[in-house]
């Protein structure tokens, strides 16, 4: 099965890290292209979307981390 990856976006130009404060979706969810997955934190309060459709499999950080701008945020698993 093919994935995906939702990875941290920069949410306005000069943005270079985030908190996640709250995933929206748990393993096993699907998502489409456009649903919100998770609350982010930097400057401001903004809402991460899915890219892609599928079901989500793997997070790969935590809730109220901190991160840099394009890390790995939760795998995807592509719908066929």
């Amino acid at each position: 099965m093919e994935e995906e990856y939702i990875v941290m976006s920069a949410m306005y130009p000069t943005m270079t890290s985030g908190k996640v404060d709250k995933f929206l979706v748990q393993p096993g969810d699907k998502v489409i292209v456009g649903m919100a997955v998770a609350e982010i934190i930097s400057e401001g309060y903004f809402t991460l979307l899915s890219e892609v459709n599928g079901s989500v499999k793997d997070f790969y950080v935590s809730e109220d981390e901190y991160v840099e701008v394009d890390t790995v945020l939760m795998s995807i698993e592509l719908a066929e």
